[in-house]
């Protein structure tokens, strides 16, 4: 694929040099960690536009949401049945089942 020719007012030709002390070091850091992105977008975002990058969305939470929809999908499965009258009580295989959904978000939001 051919690389797009940059106009000389969007080539990037002035580099600047910043010392950071330890606190300031360590909390560049976080941002770094938490938006998964590099220094120089972070200082060129803040710059640009007076503001941080958005930090990404760790896969924690998306990993969290679906184990709660499983959750649920089988709860409301289980209503709906019940209402109906067609069975009386959740079984023990479901009830185990959602308690080990549950048991695994627990784990994992005690985990973070």
């Amino acid at each position: 694929m051919k690389k797009r020719k940059l106009h000389n007012d969007e080539k990037r030709v002035f580099e600047v040099k910043i010392r950071l002390n330890i606190g300031e070091k360590q909390k560049l850091e976080k941002i770094i960690d938490r938006t998964n992105s590099h220094a120089p977008d972070i200082f060129r975002k803040l710059l640009m536009k007076g503001k941080l990058p958005d930090a990404s969305v760790p896969l924690l939470d998306i990993q969290t949401y679906y184990q709660l929809r499983k959750i649920g999908l089988t709860y409301n499965a289980y209503m709906k049945a019940i209402n109906q009258a067609r069975i009386t009580e959740i079984d023990r295989n479901i009830g185990k089942q959602v308690s080990d959904i549950l048991d695994t978000v627990q784990y994992k939001i005690r985990k973070s």
